[in-house]
């Protein structure tokens, strides 16, 4: 004969690390969030380079050491970073803002 016995939450709850699992959860989305800061922050410091080797082959350009393609190759990728930059941080925004309108 098959013995069932009844189930005891309370014993099972004590049994399940649940406090552990929550603050792993919660370390595992500080730690998804920190990562996905940390690239946006190297994308937009890449944006900046971009900007700033443009300016340098100007520079040289009025100095007579760069070539006219050069400076025009480098600006219109320092100017491509840049807008897609811009795009991604005003879809950023106004994501949040959209999330945060969203009745509970």
């Amino acid at each position: 004969m098959i013995e069932i016995k009844a189930l005891n939450i309370g014993e099972i709850a004590k049994s399940l690390p649940l406090k552990k699992t929550v603050e792993q959860a919660f370390e595992l989305e500080q730690n998804v969030f920190k990562t996905v800061l940390d690239k946006a922050v190297d994308s937009l410091n890449k944006v900046s380079a971009d900007q700033l080797k443009a300016d340098a082959l100007i520079k040289d350009y009025i100095d007579g050491k760069a070539s006219l393609e050069s400076v025009m190759i480098e600006m219109e990728k320092a100017g491509l970073s840049m807008s897609l930059a811009m795009t991604v941080i005003n879809t950023t925004t106004q994501t949040v803002k959209e999330i945060m309108q969203m009745p509970i």
